[in-house]
């Protein structure tokens, strides 16, 4: 019996998360590209089918769909696009499997309506969106690993898979299947996955997936290897560090200010042969990032958007307040996050320290830029990358103290934390269903309101739950899938 109850409390965490997690990103998937997607679908077609940045194809394809997504630089006098191109690298395998389908003629549905809506037919865009469910799924599992070292693996893949849901990386990773913030947080994960093994803040758990990284746990088994760990890691760690910190930078520029307080972080702990392997290829990781803007902007160093428009980019931090408040209300789970803070700071100063740089930098950039509201988005969608370090602390704040368990008003506090928690996921899928009901029916055209506004607008409704499941059937979900609703 004792055997059966530590399998369960083994395995039985993680499968659940597996379930909650895929079955909501099959409830919410769309295969269709637009807006913003479109930029990065330029990159994805290009590097996958060409293996070029010239876009006159790209072009060609996207005259359907291209608005604002590929301009013309007088400079340079070519055709350039603005936005990153880290996640058409991550997307690529995806992207071929999409073209492998279409010549084989295999889920190629309604090739016009396709064609008219994003420019490509529909196998690519299903693989992306398969791409993006993956990422997606990574991201929760590297989250439940970081986070179960300090509450119960219930609680930790509960927190992982609600903080998913309760933020807008869901609809980023499901709805909008092709943009920076999915691949953004999937590489964030790793960084600090990888960061929390190396700095000892979790412990080297050989139960962990070893897939998710290179190289035994245990320092030991390196010397046994003829191996020698650098600074208490294995190579391996440095290694993917280095690989994920370049990525993160390709993927979205802004989170350069993601990695650098976790590599003074290393800086902290003296960590210097590590910390060099890593930051050396991490350079060589974003190397391609001058290259192409030296070819397309004809400067290794710019701001693309300012480079073509002649506007400022960014501005003095206009938005940083709003960005602070709206983050939470949009996303109120996170308030068990942000009580985190404290929690870690008991448990580990530096990166207590270190996080809440992450947060306030990422607040004060996303603040800045020219758009700080973000366009079309859903919640504060430049803030969800740092998903990975939402669901930590939210883990932290649910911690279990085993030296407290007599103590009646500890238990309260983990009874009362846990319902918390309930109530905040509960909450947060139904924000997300009347935002999908109001995107789709409201009458002035607003992509979203305030939650209130859109509650309201959605108990208003007389067949309300018949709406719902209508918009749901057009625009999301398998049976969407052959021609989803733009």
């Amino acid at each position: 019996m004792q055997w059966r109850k530590e399998t369960t409390n083994r395995w039985g965490p993680p499968l659940l998360l597996l379930v909650l997690t895929l079955a909501t990103l099959i409830f919410l998937d769309r295969p269709l590209i637009r807006g913003d997607g479109v930029a990065y679908l330029a990159w994805l077609d290009s590097f996958a089918l060409d293996q070029d940045i010239d876009f006159d194809n790209q072009l060609q394809k996207l005259a359907p769909v291209n608005t604002y997504q590929l301009a013309w630089n007088d400079e340079t006098e070519r055709l350039v696009n603005i936005f990153p191109f880290g996640a058409a690298i991550l997307q690529t395998p995806f992207y071929w499997l999409g073209h492998f389908f279409l010549g084989q003629n295999w889920w190629n549905v309604n090739p016009d309506y396709f064609r008219q809506m994003q420019g490509v037919a529909a196998p690519y865009s299903f693989w992306v969106m398969i791409g993006a469910n993956v990422m997606a799924l990574t991201a929760v599992i590297l989250t439940y690993l970081l986070g179960k070292s300090f509450t119960d693996n219930w609680t930790a893949a509960l927190v992982a898979w609600g903080v998913f849901l309760g933020t807008p990386l869901v609809y980023y990773a499901t709805v909008s299947p092709l943009n920076s913030h999915n691949p953004g947080a999937l590489m964030t994960a790793v960084f600090f996955f990888l960061l929390a093994r190396i700095t000892g803040l979790i412990k080297n758990d050989h139960s962990d997936i070893r897939f998710l990284v290179v190289g035994q746990a245990n320092p030991m088994s390196d010397k046994k290897s003829g191996v020698l760990p650098v600074d208490g890691a294995p190579w391996g760690h440095w290694l993917l560090l280095g690989v994920s910190a370049g990525l993160m930078v390709l993927v979205r520029w802004q989170l350069l200010m993601v990695v650098l307080p976790g590599y003074a972080l290393l800086l902290w702990d003296k960590k210097w042969r590590g910390l060099l392997v890593t930051a050396v290829l991490s350079l060589l990781v974003a190397l391609p990032l001058p290259l192409i803007w030296n070819q397309m902007f004809g400067q290794p160093i710019v701001i693309p958007y300012q480079a073509v428009s002649g506007d400022a980019f960014l501005k003095v931090s206009a938005g940083t307040w709003w960005v602070l408040r709206q983050t939470p209300r949009y996303s109120p789970i996170l308030w068990l996050s942000f009580t985190g803070l404290f929690f870690l700071w008991r448990v580990d100063k530096r990166w207590a320290v270190m996080v809440t740089a992450v947060i306030l930098i990422q607040v004060i950039i996303n603040g800045a830029v020219l758009d700080w509201w973000g366009g079309e988005t859903y919640g504060v969608r430049r803030m969800s990358e740092l998903y990975p370090l939402y669901g930590l602390l939210a883990c932290l704040t649910l911690q279990r103290r085993q030296k407290d368990e007599g103590n009646r008003m500890k238990a309260a506090w983990q009874l009362g934390g846990r319902a918390l928690l309930f109530a905040l996921v509960f909450y947060s899928g139904f924000l997300l269903l009347v935002f999908l009901d109001y995107t789709w029916t409201n009458q002035d055209g607003l992509f979203i309101a305030g939650p209130p506004t859109m509650i309201r607008h959605f108990l208003n409704q007389p067949n309300r739950w018949q709406i719902l499941g209508e918009v749901l059937r057009v625009h999301v979900g398998p049976a969407s899938w052959s021609m989803p609703g733009p």
